[in-house]
């Protein structure tokens, strides 16, 4: 349990609207989770690759999205053997059901809607698409390894965020530097974002959320911040991570509204891989990770999800696991 941010992570939080800047170096308290060890349980013939993604569904089972047998390629052309989407029992670790065998190159971003369709992102395909619960393909945008910017193309697109009326944007993403909003049917409405440090510009739009009040929130990578973002695209505020800290690889809200954000400056380097957990004045109220004594120790934060019982699940690309922390 820990008491004091590490170093490292002592004075993070930084919010700006416009040209005023505020920061806040006070200490967060105790952590308050605790890793659930050995979850989760998969069979002998199941081996995670790179976890890129998680989500949680209607039911609480996790959704992971993997890479079995395949690192960061994006230029891989030849189809994954293995299924790349596990459903898992959140309290027993079990594997519930497999889909997508010889269907995906280079799995990246999953969100779960709230009719429990399951949303991907494919960096190598450069498609992003929707499938029913059990695995039947809805929707397909984007032409297969086929990058471009415009309505019809994406390149190297990372994730989803679906609203309640099907409307959704994408991140897009490692090339390309944009967020795209389409409705229910996968017309494309509008964009924003160009490459760059300032309001609205991106290095990596690299995850998406909503806060309480329907904004959006962008993770944007290599800036090490999030960007938030009225309905329509207009520039509102950022949480700003310290560059020597972290990058922002994910961000998560849950049912209160408190905002969980994927932290990870380097591979392998517990000191800079955390969770920061942030109340709805996003002041950070828990550290998670970041090297700390009796802290989970964690490598490569790729994705975060939270549960309704309050659990979080972290995702790790090079160390090919997903790691649930419990509320204490």
């Amino acid at each position: 349990m820990r008491f004091l941010l590490s170093s490292a992570v002592v004075g993070l939080l930084a919010v700006s609207t416009g040209a005023l800047t505020t920061s806040s170096r006070a200490a967060a308290p105790a952590a308050g989770y605790e890793e659930v060890k050995d979850w989760p349980k998969l069979s002998s013939g199941v081996q995670l690759g790179e976890v890129a993604g998680v989500d949680v569904d209607a039911q609480g089972h996790v959704f992971v999205f993997h890479r079995p047998g395949r690192g960061f390629e994006p230029s891989a052309t030849e189809v994954l053997e293995d299924p790349a989407v596990l459903e898992i029992d959140a309290e027993t670790g079990k594997l519930i059901a497999s889909w997508g065998a010889k269907t995906f190159l280079v799995p990246h971003g999953i969100t779960v809607d709230d009719q429990n369709n399951i949303w991907l992102t494919d960096v190598g395909l450069q498609q992003v698409l929707k499938y029913s619960h059990d695995g039947r393909r809805l929707m397909t945008l984007g032409q297969p390894r086929v990058g471009g910017w415009d309505a019809t193309h994406f390149n190297q697109p990372t994730d989803i965020a679906i609203r309640k009326d099907g409307s959704f944007y994408v991140s897009d993403g490692y090339v390309n530097s944009r967020v795209a909003l389409f409705d229910r049917n996968g017309v494309f409405l509008r964009e924003w974002g160009k490459k760059g440090s300032g309001d609205a510009q991106f290095s990596n739009p690299h995850g998406l959320a909503f806060a309480p009040n329907g904004d959006v929130l962008v993770a944007d990578r290599e800036n090490s911040r999030i960007q938030v973002f009225d309905r329509q695209g207009a520039f509102k505020r950022q949480w700003l991570g310290a560059r020597d800290t972290g990058r922002v690889f994910a961000v998560a809200v849950d049912a209160g509204g408190a905002l969980y954000v994927g932290v990870r400056r380097a591979d392998y380097d517990p000191p800079t891989n955390g969770v920061l957990k942030l109340d709805r004045d996003w002041k950070t109220v828990a550290s998670i990770g970041f090297g700390a004594a009796g802290d989970p120790v964690f490598n490569a934060v790729h994705d975060i999800a939270v549960g309704r019982d309050g659990s979080i699940y972290v995702a790790e690309t090079r160390t090919k696991r997903v790691v649930k922390l419990r509320p204490r």
